[in-house]
Protein backbone atom coordinates (compact mmCIF):
# COMPACT_ATOMS: atom_id res chain seq x y z
CA UNK A 1 0.00 0.00 0.00
CA UNK A 2 2.99 2.73 0.89
CA UNK A 3 4.57 1.92 -2.65
CA UNK A 4 1.24 2.57 -4.59
CA UNK A 5 0.62 5.84 -2.38
CA UNK A 6 4.23 6.77 -2.92
CA UNK A 7 3.56 6.18 -6.87
CA UNK A 8 0.17 8.45 -6.73
CA UNK A 9 2.27 11.35 -5.15
CA UNK A 10 4.75 11.28 -7.19
CA UNK A 11 3.07 11.14 -10.55
CA UNK A 12 0.60 14.02 -9.07
CA UNK A 13 3.86 15.97 -8.66
CA UNK A 14 5.24 15.50 -12.34
CA UNK A 15 1.24 16.33 -13.61
CA UNK A 16 1.91 19.41 -11.20
CA UNK A 17 5.56 20.58 -12.68
CA UNK A 18 4.44 19.92 -16.08
CA UNK A 19 1.50 22.18 -16.00
CA UNK A 20 2.83 25.01 -14.25
CA UNK A 21 5.94 24.67 -17.20
CA UNK A 22 2.56 24.82 -20.16
CA UNK A 23 1.63 28.23 -18.24
CA UNK A 24 4.51 29.62 -17.23
CA UNK A 25 5.68 29.89 -20.61
CA UNK A 26 3.08 33.06 -22.13
CA UNK A 27 6.05 35.92 -21.40
CA UNK A 28 5.38 38.69 -18.98
CA UNK A 29 3.42 38.40 -15.73
CA UNK A 30 0.91 41.37 -14.71
CA UNK A 31 0.48 44.32 -17.01
CA UNK A 32 -2.30 44.54 -19.17
CA UNK A 33 -5.17 46.70 -17.96
CA UNK A 34 -7.95 44.38 -19.58
CA UNK A 35 -8.02 41.56 -22.14
CA UNK A 36 -7.90 42.91 -25.34
CA UNK A 37 -5.29 45.56 -24.44
CA UNK A 38 -1.28 44.74 -24.76
CA UNK A 39 0.39 44.87 -21.73
CA UNK A 40 4.05 45.85 -22.78
CA UNK A 41 5.33 43.96 -25.23
CA UNK A 42 2.24 42.38 -27.22
CA UNK A 43 0.57 39.74 -28.86
CA UNK A 44 -1.10 38.47 -31.85
CA UNK A 45 -0.16 35.29 -33.70
CA UNK A 46 -0.22 36.99 -36.88
CA UNK A 47 2.52 40.22 -35.48
CA UNK A 48 4.68 37.24 -33.87
CA UNK A 49 4.93 35.37 -36.87
CA UNK A 50 6.10 38.22 -38.82
CA UNK A 51 9.55 39.65 -38.62
CA UNK A 52 9.85 43.38 -37.86
CA UNK A 53 9.80 46.02 -40.01
CA UNK A 54 11.39 48.90 -37.75
CA UNK A 55 11.02 50.02 -34.25
CA UNK A 56 9.69 53.40 -33.35
CA UNK A 57 10.65 55.09 -30.44
CA UNK A 58 7.56 57.64 -29.16
CA UNK A 59 8.61 59.74 -26.48
CA UNK A 60 5.73 61.34 -24.55
CA UNK A 61 5.88 63.75 -21.75
CA UNK A 62 3.05 66.42 -20.76
CA UNK A 63 1.21 66.98 -23.43
CA UNK A 64 3.18 66.02 -26.93
CA UNK A 65 3.92 63.20 -28.34
CA UNK A 66 7.45 63.25 -30.12
CA UNK A 67 7.81 62.16 -32.99
CA UNK A 68 3.51 63.09 -33.71
CA UNK A 69 3.81 62.73 -37.25
CA UNK A 70 5.54 58.99 -38.38
CA UNK A 71 5.68 58.04 -42.22
CA UNK A 72 6.29 54.46 -42.99
CA UNK A 73 7.60 53.34 -46.33
CA UNK A 74 5.69 49.75 -46.49
CA UNK A 75 2.75 48.03 -44.51
CA UNK A 76 4.62 45.47 -42.05
CA UNK A 77 5.06 44.42 -38.13
CA UNK A 78 6.04 47.46 -36.26
CA UNK A 79 6.89 48.38 -32.70
CA UNK A 80 6.21 51.30 -31.45
CA UNK A 81 8.48 51.36 -28.15
CA UNK A 82 6.63 54.11 -25.68
CA UNK A 83 9.04 55.50 -23.49
CA UNK A 84 7.17 58.10 -20.58
CA UNK A 85 9.95 60.94 -20.57
CA UNK A 86 7.55 63.11 -18.44
CA UNK A 87 6.20 63.25 -14.74
CA UNK A 88 2.69 62.15 -15.31
CA UNK A 89 1.35 58.75 -15.73
CA UNK A 90 1.24 58.33 -19.84
CA UNK A 91 0.03 55.67 -21.72
CA UNK A 92 0.60 54.88 -25.71
CA UNK A 93 -2.33 53.79 -28.07
CA UNK A 94 -2.34 53.35 -32.13
CA UNK A 95 -6.24 52.63 -33.79
CA UNK A 96 -7.01 52.62 -37.32
CA UNK A 97 -7.62 49.93 -40.25
CA UNK A 98 -8.71 47.27 -37.96
CA UNK A 99 -6.19 48.25 -35.58
CA UNK A 100 -6.97 49.50 -31.62
CA UNK A 101 -4.07 48.43 -29.37
CA UNK A 102 -2.88 50.26 -26.11
CA UNK A 103 0.11 50.14 -23.60
CA UNK A 104 -0.36 49.62 -20.14
CA UNK A 105 -0.27 52.82 -17.74
CA UNK A 106 3.36 54.18 -17.86
CA UNK A 107 4.62 56.06 -14.81
CA UNK A 108 7.86 58.26 -15.18
CA UNK A 109 10.23 56.67 -16.32
CA UNK A 110 8.82 53.53 -17.64
CA UNK A 111 8.01 52.04 -21.34
CA UNK A 112 6.57 49.62 -22.97
CA UNK A 113 5.87 48.17 -26.35
CA UNK A 114 3.52 47.58 -29.14
CA UNK A 115 3.73 44.90 -31.36
CA UNK A 116 1.25 45.60 -34.51
CA UNK A 117 1.02 44.93 -38.33
CA UNK A 118 0.00 47.89 -40.10
CA UNK A 119 -1.15 47.65 -43.71
CA UNK A 120 -1.12 51.00 -46.11
CA UNK A 121 -2.98 54.30 -44.83
CA UNK A 122 -3.28 56.53 -41.75
CA UNK A 123 -3.56 55.49 -37.92
CA UNK A 124 -3.90 57.73 -34.84
CA UNK A 125 -1.61 57.64 -32.24
CA UNK A 126 -2.57 59.08 -29.02
CA UNK A 127 -2.21 59.05 -24.86
CA UNK A 128 -5.57 57.37 -23.40
CA UNK A 129 -4.86 58.54 -20.13
CA UNK A 130 -7.86 61.12 -18.66
CA UNK A 131 -7.66 64.35 -20.98
CA UNK A 132 -4.25 63.63 -22.78
CA UNK A 133 -4.94 63.29 -26.20
CA UNK A 134 -7.80 66.65 -26.01
CA UNK A 135 -4.54 68.08 -24.69
CA UNK A 136 -2.76 67.63 -27.38
CA UNK A 137 -1.15 64.35 -26.95
CA UNK A 138 -1.86 62.80 -30.45
CA UNK A 139 -0.28 61.97 -33.77
CA UNK A 140 -0.29 59.98 -36.84
CA UNK A 141 1.59 56.83 -38.71
CA UNK A 142 1.08 57.37 -42.54
CA UNK A 143 2.13 53.94 -43.88
CA UNK A 144 2.88 53.91 -47.83
CA UNK A 145 1.37 50.84 -49.73
CA UNK A 146 5.03 49.35 -50.41
CA UNK A 147 8.57 50.20 -50.83
CA UNK A 148 9.44 52.00 -54.30
CA UNK A 149 13.50 52.75 -53.79
CA UNK A 150 13.01 56.65 -52.94
CA UNK A 151 14.03 58.68 -50.30
CA UNK A 152 11.14 60.36 -48.26
CA UNK A 153 11.99 60.44 -45.00
CA UNK A 154 9.85 57.36 -44.01
CA UNK A 155 11.16 54.87 -41.52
Amino acid sequence: MGFKRCLACCACLLLLVALAGCGASGGQAGGGKQAGKASGTNRGSATAARSVVKTIEVKETEYKLNPAKIPLNKPGAYVFKAENTGSTTHALEIEGKGVEEETKDLDAGQSAELKVTLKAGRYEIYCPVDGHRQQGMEGTVTVKQGSSGGGSGGY
